[in-house]
Order: C-alpha cells, then sequence, then structure tokens
C-alpha cells in the first residue's frame, strides 16, 4: 500500500519563496530581488487585504520569482535548492507528520511525496526524509543553463491528483496528509485522510467527514 503526503503547509511550515529570496540575497542578487519586490508590492498590497485571489497570487509569485534564476548553471540551481531545502524547509518541518511518514515506512508501505514543488528542492527533501518517491515539478534547461521556467505546469490541484493516481496500481491509498482545501481530492482517494494544520475549508471538511485533524 502507498502513503501521499503533501509538503509545505504539511511536511514542513517553511515557505520555499522566503528560501529561495534568502539565497539571492546571500549571493549578491539583492538588487535584483528589490527590483522584484517593488515591481509586485501592488499586487502583495491587494493580497495583503484579501483582494485578489489567495491561489492564484501566490503561484504568480514563485513563478516570477523562479525568473530570478534565469541562466543559473544546474550546479548553481543544485546550490540553491540544498539551501532552500537544508536551510529553510528542514528545521521548519512539522516532526509529528515526518514521525508518522516514518512509520509508514517501517511498517511496509511505500511514501510519496506529491507537491507543486520544484524538483530540485524535492529531491533534497526526500533525502532528508530517507527512502520516499517524489512527484514534483520539473524545470526547464536549455544548453546546461536553467530558462527561468517550469518544463511543465505547476504540479497542483488536478494536475497533482492525476499525476498521483499514475503512480497508483490500485488507484487507493493507505493515507493521505495534506494542509488546504486543494488537498481534499488526494485525501479522499485515502482510507485514512489526515488533515494536518489544516486551512478553514479543509478543517470544516475534516470534522464533517470525520477526518483525523493533526496539529
Amino acid at each position: 500500500m502507498t502513503v501521499a503526503s503533501d509538503l509545505e503547509g504539511t511536511i514542513t511550515a517553511g515557505e520555499t519563496w522566503q528560501g529561495m529570496r534568502d539565497y539571492l540575497i546571500g549571493n549578491g542578487y539583492e538588487r535584483q530581488y528589490r527590483r522584484f519586490f517593488l515591481r509586485h508590492l501592488p499586487g502583495l498590497i491587494l493580497f495583503r487585504f484579501g483582494r485578489v485571489n489567495d491561489r492564484a497570487f501566490k503561484e504568480r509569485w514563485i513563478l516570477d520569482l523562479l525568473r530570478l534564476f534565469a541562466g543559473f548553471s544546474a550546479d548553481e540551481m543544485e546550490a540553491m535548492a540544498a539551501f532552500v531545502a537544508r536551510e529553510m524547509l528542514w528545521p521548519t518541518r512539522r516532526q509529528a507528520v515526518v514521525d508518522e511518514l516514518q512509520a509508514h515506512r517501517e511498517n511496509g508501505r511505500s511514501v510519496i511525496i506529491v507537491t507543486g514543488m520544484f524538483e530540485p528542492i524535492l529531491a533534497h527533501i526526500a533525502q532528508l526524509l530517507g527512502g520516499v518517491d517524489t512527484i514534483g515539478t520539473p524545470l526547464a534547461y536549455e544548453n546546461g543553463r536553467f530558462t527561468g521556467r517550469t518544463a511543465a505546469p505547476l504540479n497542483v490541484g488536478k494536475r497533482k491528483v492525476a499525476q498521483l493516481q499514475s503512480r497508483l496500481p490500485a488507484g487507493h491509498l493507505a493515507a493521505a496528509y495534506g494542509d488546504t482545501m486543494r488537498d481534499i481530492p488526494m485525501l479522499e482517494m485515502a482510507q485514512e485522510p489526515v488533515a494536518v494544520h489544516p486551512d478553514e475549508q479543509l478543517r470544516q471538511a475534516a470534522q464533517t467527514r470525520g477526518w483525523r485533524i493533526l496539529e
């Protein structure tokens, strides 16, 4: 049997974009980041006041931030990915979730992390978790240099569920872990759905359906 889990907000409380920002600032790209920030400030203000779609804004923000890395070599992108995973995401891991995923593995279940996370970063998280499979968002390279774009749409929403289903021989999950309403379709696939520090919509769904809430 297989267990699936989201990453951001579920396995970790850290935010990828903040790690990417810190890497840029710490490696001589502070001016580029400041220009990016000022260019997006009007949208950020609207977001803070709830005047724009939360999901759409966050996706646009991180994809635009990703473009600041255009021209980086594969080794440079690997260094960024290692930094984000080890300095931002792993230190803020939700240990209770990590412990449960490890217990699943010890009981003979395979664990797969399915997320919109960029694959180089996800690979480092997988190494830290040990022995897990992953489905993330691939990045595009040309002539050994990062193009600033993803090689496929973000692995979120319906795409995330479809990608997961393609990896399940029987189409069933022993358990699933998620933190937002967008994880509900994945949680519905599981015998044991677990809402981790859920947003309001997922909390309501979990309480209505009797799903376990982990906080």
